[in-house]
């Protein structure tokens, strides 16, 4: 009788210990990231690799999008270098291109593209596969929770000199040596989103969790690299 008692006081204690160790972990916030609704799922009990994955990725994710995807610039252009082409001077250059070369890159079923002010619609075919794949794995997310109707948002594409020449009279802190450069850069905006019918509806910091987890699981399989930019409201990828 008294072994069984010291067993179960042992055990309420070490669940305190635990319960109280988690409630420090999560206690810790990102000033950007407040709105991440993530509850970390910490089961110990995961049944398939599948769940163990998931459980790692909400680890994560719940840390901060700025935390999570922090790949540096340089780690871009040291890609764009190596992945994609030499830096063109027009649209008119752009233009000339062969496909196997630069793909052009237009409004579809996964993704709609922002009215495009300071780059041009073209993107290496790597790169077009990597945007194909985020849009498409994003609306098999969503369905996968009964939701349809959304596309993602470009917002950036390939740059020019002319167009960098141009964003930089508007902004002054715009790199003149930007991955985007390359053909193997784009900017996906994480605030809004194209809404193509109204049948099912997610408000839109799920949306951009599951857009976050859809990215994270790209950047885990070596697919691409990402950056959170808080001023321009967008994940800044370069496509490996």
């Amino acid at each position: 009788m008294h072994k069984r008692l010291y067993i179960l006081i042992a055990s309420i204690m070490l669940l305190s210990t635990a319960c109280s160790e988690t409630t420090t972990s999560s206690s810790e916030t990102y000033a950007d990231d407040e709105d991440i609704l993530y509850i970390e799922n910490d089961s110990l009990l995961a049944e398939s690799e599948v769940e163990k994955e998931h459980i790692s990725r909400h680890r994560k994710l719940s840390k901060g999008y700025r935390r999570t995807f922090n790949d540096k610039n340089d780690v871009h252009l040291t890609a764009a270098h190596m992945y994609g082409i030499e830096p063109l001077a027009s649209l008119e250059e752009a233009q000339k291109c062969s496909f196997d070369k630069l793909a052009r890159i237009d409004s579809c079923q996964y993704f709609t593209i922002k009215k495009l002010t300071h780059s041009a619609p073209y993107l290496t075919p790597r790169a077009k596969w990597m945007l194909l794949s985020i849009g498409k794995n994003f609306q098999d997310s969503l369905a996968s929770h009964g939701v349809s109707g959304y596309q993602i948002i470009v917002t950036s594409l390939l740059r020019t000199d002319d167009s960098i020449r141009r964003l930089r009279r508007r902004n002054s802190n715009a790199s003149a040596n930007s991955a985007h450069r390359y053909g193997t850069t784009f900017d996906i905006s994480y605030i809004k989103y194209n809404r193509t019918d109204s049948s099912t509806f997610m408000p839109e910091y799920r949306l951009k969790e599951t857009l976050a987890e859809v990215l994270y699981d790209l950047r885990e399989a070596g697919c691409c690299y990402v950056k959170y930019e808080v001023k321009q409201s967008c994940f800044h990828i370069t496509a490996r």
